[in-house]
């Protein structure tokens, strides 16, 4: 399954606590064929500090941490940044930018909760650019809710013009659900290019997942391969790349990280790669 699988690096990365970033982190998931990797920011690792690098580095240590990010507008707060970049004359266009993030849900607070015509109208001046980017569709918290149907009508059937490639959030501890949430989205979508842009048993705690390490791996082996089978799902980002717990007093408990505090590769991430060879 070359170029499916790729993953999600999460709001921050912090030293110590991911002593491995970003060398040792990004060698060991291109080791096991992870590809690409998309972030919550709409500049390069380079150009930003949400991801942090040690102190007197730079992207440049790892340049392929930025010839191989996919941007996100996260919300209507970035857009005149991503019109700049997209139309840029000076620099290379993004191959891909994803346009918002969530913006039915606000996750602690760190976008705001927007609905698909306000969505709609702030993205007109991106849908209107003149752009080599191609454009994925806002990411919405509820997959399958009406929110990107209503979008839709909104944008005067921006996606599958304008708009080249549905994106999903999903998370659930039953890969049967999964596939049947896909299988909605693509009925409703149907011709159109798919990326689960976010992939994991669960995201927060209060979903209650208490997957042991094995279990999650077993999740990951049953799933992925049903996914590849639709046809129809061209990329899947796991989340996380990095070292992160859903609990930090229990941090074997549903954990999804592909890679230790070390940067070295976890179980999970030998399994994923094996499956994505």
């Amino acid at each position: 399954m070359p170029g499916l699988s790729v993953t999600l690096f999460g709001r921050e990365l912090k030293l110590p606590e991911n002593a491995g970033w970003p060398a040792t982190t990004w060698s060991s998931l291109t080791a096991n064929n992870v590809h690409n990797w998309i972030g919550f920011t709409d500049k390069s690792i380079s150009q930003t500090t949400t991801y942090n690098l040690p102190s007197g580095s730079s992207a440049a240590v790892t340049p392929d941490l930025d010839t191989e990010q996919i941007l996100i507008c996260m919300d209507p707060r970035y857009v005149e940044d991503s019109l700049s970049m997209v139309t840029s004359a000076c620099a290379p266009q993004p191959h891909y930018l994803e346009l918002f993030n969530e913006p039915d849900f606000s996750y602690m607070n760190y976008t705001p909760l927007t609905s698909p015509q306000d969505a709609a109208a702030a993205l007109q001046p991106l849908l209107e650019a003149d752009t080599t980017t191609q454009f994925i569709s806002p990411a919405v918290a509820f997959t399958n809710s009406d929110w990107l149907t209503q979008f839709q009508a909104a944008c005067n059937d921006c996606i599958g013009k304008q708009i080249n490639i549905v994106a999903a959030h999903i998370y659930n501890t039953s890969p049967d659900t999964v596939i049947s949430m896909i299988q909605q989205l693509h009925s409703t979508w149907p011709g159109q290019r798919i990326w689960i842009t976010e992939l994991a048993p669960s995201s927060d705690p209060s979903q209650g997942c208490t997957f042991s390490d094995q279990d999650v791996i077993n999740w990951m082996q049953t799933l992925i391969p049903q996914i590849v089978n639709l046809g129809y799902v061209d990329r899947i980002f796991w989340n996380h790349g990095e070292s992160n717990s859903l609990y930090p007093g229990n941090p074997g408990m549903c954990n999804p990280s592909l890679t230790n505090d070390d940067g070295s590769a976890t179980a999970l991430l030998q399994s994923y790669g094996a499956m994505c060879n």
